[in-house]
């Protein structure tokens, strides 16, 4: 069995701690970042070094657990069901990567401030994997040695302005999708052992907007798996302990394609900026302000609960 760490601010101060049911216990030797956690699990998590009274999870002021400074590495179009909406055929020869600034990180209760000029803005619940292992070379991931490369899982909600990911002559991800609040972590990690990872592909992800289901579906749907992305990764990039991988959402954004015949006539005859106007002649379909999204991920059999993240949806602030 794992750990479920916690990170949260006291008396101005970030400090980490263990969730053991609703209890959190603050660690007694505070580590100085999440790859000191990481490195020195054992020394950090083991019982003398918690302290004694714990106190309740809902009394906290949660922060992140992911601590930057950190890369973000994204998957897209992962799954079958969201490459579905997005008109595109169910599997792809590409892993579709990119990345969002580390900026964008924000805690598992925080209002998620809408972008400037955001009028489009949608979510994507996702599994991210924090890394347990510098990948600074080209190395082969397998299913066999994953445990060594991946330490812990986290709940995330890769949050995405459309029409700001479109608005310019060539799609603006990382611009858009960098935007202050547009990555709620937390509000745990899950720090796992090697018999941990049997649950990888049996993780049931799911999001409601205002208690209605919108995302609903398990992570044996992944297209490319995290053994493999990781490899892929690490033949053109680094990346270090404590550095995150978002593997992707399932179907049930809000943004749908058009059909294959107008998707076509877009391409060839479109600019961006019609292309963004139609986006915002529907955007009462999109979340608004005062919009609550509830996200969630744990294993079928609830051997493992990454837990809830409850974020309202609140105005852009200057």
């Amino acid at each position: 069995m794992g750990q479920y760490i916690v990170k949260y601010q006291q008396d101005n101060k970030e400090i980490w701690g263990v969730n053991k049911g609703e209890k959190v216990f603050s660690l007694k030797n505070q580590p100085g970042s999440l790859a000191d956690l990481i490195q020195k699990k054992e020394e950090f998590t083991l019982q003398n070094n918690l302290n004694k009274k714990g106190m309740s999870m809902e009394s906290l002021d949660l922060l992140a657990p992911v601590t930057l400074p950190s890369k973000v590495i994204c998957q897209g179009l992962n799954y079958a069901s969201h490459r579905a909406e997005a008109a595109l055929v169910a599997t792809s020869k590409s892993n579709v990567m990119f990345s969002k600034d580390d900026s964008s990180i924000t805690g598992a209760n925080n209002p998620i401030v809408r972008p400037l000029n955001c009028e489009c803005l949608d979510y994507e619940v996702e599994l991210g994997l924090v890394l347990g292992k510098a990948l600074d070379h080209s190395v082969e991931v397998t299913e066999n040695n994953l445990h060594e490369y991946v330490a812990g899982m986290v709940l995330a909600n890769d949050m995405s302005p459309r029409d700001l990911q479109y608005r310019d002559d060539y799609m603006q991800w990382f611009k858009a999708k960098s935007c202050r609040t547009m990555l709620p972590l937390g509000p745990v990690l899950y720090l796992m052992d090697k018999s941990d990872f049997k649950e990888l592909y049996e993780l049931k992800l799911q999001l409601w907007v205002n208690d209605e289901l919108r995302q609903d579906a398990t992570t044996d749907q992944l297209i490319f798996k995290p053994a493999a992305t990781l490899t892929e990764i690490s033949s053109f990039m680094n990346m270090n302990v404590g550095d995150l991988l978002l593997t992707g959402t399932p179907g049930g954004v809000i943004v749908k394609a058009p059909s294959k015949f107008k998707q076509g006539l877009a391409t060839w005859l479109m600019t961006n900026e019609k292309k963004v106007a139609i986006f915002r002649k529907q955007k009462a379909t999109y979340l608004q302000d005062g919009d609550v999204i509830k996200a969630q991920i744990k294993s079928n059999n609830g051997s493992i609960d990454l837990g809830i993240q409850t974020n309202r949806i609140v105005a852009y602030k200057s």
